[in-house]
C-alpha cells in the first residue's frame, strides 16, 4: 500500500506543485478545530498533579515537624539525663501522666466550659512555674535541684489534674442523678 502511494505521489508530482488549495480552505479547518474544541470538556490533569503536589508538600512538611519535634524532646531529655539519668527518667515520665491527664480533662471541656476554663488558668500558672524552671535550668549553678524543681512541680500538676478529674466526675454524677430525678 505503501509503494502503491509512493508511486502515485512521484508519477503525479507535477499536478500537485500546480494545484492550489481551494480559496478558504485553512479558515474552515481552523474553524471546524475551534468548534471541535469548544465540544470538549476543559482538561483537569493541571489540577490533579497539583493537587498532588500539595499533598505531598504537606505530607513532608508534617514528617519534618515531628522529626524535628521529636529530637526536641530527646535532646532535652539527654541534656537531663547529663545531669541525673534517674531523674531525667522520672522528669520524662511525669511529662507524659500531665500529658495524659490534661488530654483528659480536655474532653470534658465541651460539656462545661465555664469549669474547664477555671481549671485550664490553673494549669497555665502551673505549666508557666514549670517553663521558667526549664530556662533557669540552663543558668542554674545546682542544676539537679533544679531539676528536682521541675519534677515537683509536675508532680504537683498530676495531683491537681487528678483532684479537676474528680471534680468533673462528681459534675457529671451530679448532671445525671438531676437528669434521672427530673425524668421520675
Amino acid at each position: 500500500m505503501k509503494q502503491q502511494l509512493k508511486k502515485f505521489i512521484q508519477h503525479n508530482r507535477a499536478d500537485f506543485d500546480h494545484a492550489n488549495p481551494p480559496d478558504g480552505l485553512w479558515l474552515s479547518i481552523a474553524t471546524a478545530l475551534d468548534a471541535q474544541q469548544k465540544n470538549q470538556p476543559p482538561v483537569r490533569k493541571f489540577w490533579k498533579g497539583r493537587l498532588i503536589r500539595i499533598a505531598a508538600t504537606i505530607v513532608l512538611a508534617g514528617i519534618a515537624g515531628l522529626t524535628i519535634y521529636h529530637y526536641g524532646r530527646q535532646q532535652a531529655y539527654d541534656d537531663y539525663s547529663r545531669i541525673n539519668p534517674t531523674l531525667a527518667a522520672e522528669q520524662q515520665a511525669y511529662v507524659r501522666l500531665v500529658t495524659q491527664k490534661r488530654d483528659s480533662i480536655a474532653d470534658f471541656a465541651a460539656s462545661n466550659p465555664a469549669l474547664y476554663g477555671e481549671f485550664s488558668e490553673v494549669l497555665r500558672q502551673m505549666e508557666t512555674n514549670y517553663n521558667t524552671l526549664k530556662q533557669e535550668l540552663s543558668q542554674s549553678p545546682n542544676k539537679e535541684l533544679t531539676l528536682e524543681a521541675m519534677i515537683r512541680n509536675l508532680q504537683v500538676q498530676i495531683e491537681v489534674l487528678g483532684q479537676q478529674m474528680e471534680i468533673m466526675n462528681y459534675v457529671k454524677k451530679e448532671k445525671h442523678n438531676t437528669t434521672k430525678n427530673e425524668q421520675i
